[in-house]
């Protein structure tokens, strides 16, 4: 996610080993949770299909949140050591295939979650409104790209792009605006679709990095409450926007992540002002 300067790198090697090992251990348990004790899916528009994937989301949360701790210096600009990057290439591959197999688990099509089409008037609104909201809060990615400022090697390249679609966009619009969102409608009214959804997005993104030693609670706030909340709200709205249709949030989603991360993922071409 955009603009996380305020937070730092993990110090040492060993609590980076920690948050590799707890995270594999929260995905397993995760999985078996989900799997242990799985109903006959019925129709996504129901109170135990929101439950469900607030029970996905939660768990997502945890063990992607102790991943992320891991691959934060790539994000951050601090590293971009090769056996980093390809670290964050496994631990992206991972968060997406967890999202992925839980809803291969799910006797649904995946128009259900708004994996379908929808008018080219509306198409090409959303990813208008969409691609405006992310060039405008990633652009000093794309910036320090285009005027060369960072040096794009195969290893970021190939990192960004991994964690940008399989590592957030994929799995994120399809477990929070695809199947979330997706189990209100005719329940809940349009705002409180947009909100709850969003809510929950927010809660699961707070806790990948908490106050504490190096990060502000006023930081920790803005980042949560200024950005998340905001492209909850925002993602959702497109794909109301769009007629149930989750490409543009998903568009919208990895050309936010992709920039940023292949800016802080590439070495400088010139020192840092």
């Amino acid at each position: 996610m955009t603009e996380l300067s305020p937070i730092a790198a993990a110090p040492s090697t060993q609590p980076l080993l920690g948050f590799l090992v707890g995270g594999f251990v929260l995905l397993v348990v995760a999985i078996a949770l989900l799997t242990a004790r799985r109903g006959t899916a019925g129709p996504i528009e129901t109170a135990e299909s929101t439950r469900r994937a607030l029970a996905v989301a939660a768990l997502y949360g945890l063990f992607s949140s102790c991943f992320m701790r891991i691959i934060a210096p790539a994000l951050l600009g601090r590293e971009q050591s090769p056996w980093l990057l390809a670290l964050g290439d496994v631990l992206a591959v991972t968060v997406g295939l967890f999202v992925w197999f839980v809803l291969l688990a799910e006797p649904r099509p995946w128009s259900a979650y708004g994996l379908r089409g929808t008018t080219p008037a509306r198409l090409a609104l959303t990813l208008a409104l969409g691609g405006a909201a992310a060039l405008l809060l990633s652009w000093r990615g794309y910036d320090e790209v285009l005027t060369g400022r960072v040096r794009v090697t195969p290893d970021s390249l190939v990192f960004a792009l991994l964690f940008a679609a399989v590592g957030s966009a994929l799995p994120e619009e399809l477990l929070f605006r695809g199947w979330l969102q997706g189990s209100l409608v005719g329940r809940f009214n349009r705002w409180a679709r947009l909100a709850f959804p969003a809510l929950a997005f927010t809660a699961v993104r707070s806790i990948r990095f908490l106050p504490g030693a190096d990060l502000t609670v006023s930081d920790w706030l803005f980042y949560t409450l200024g950005v998340v909340l905001p492209l909850g709200l925002w993602w959702g709205l497109m794909r109301d926007l769009a007629g149930g249709s989750l490409w543009p949030s998903m568009v919208s989603h990895f050309v936010l992540e992709f920039g940023t991360a292949l800016a802080d993922a590439s070495p400088r071409s010139t020192p840092a002002p």
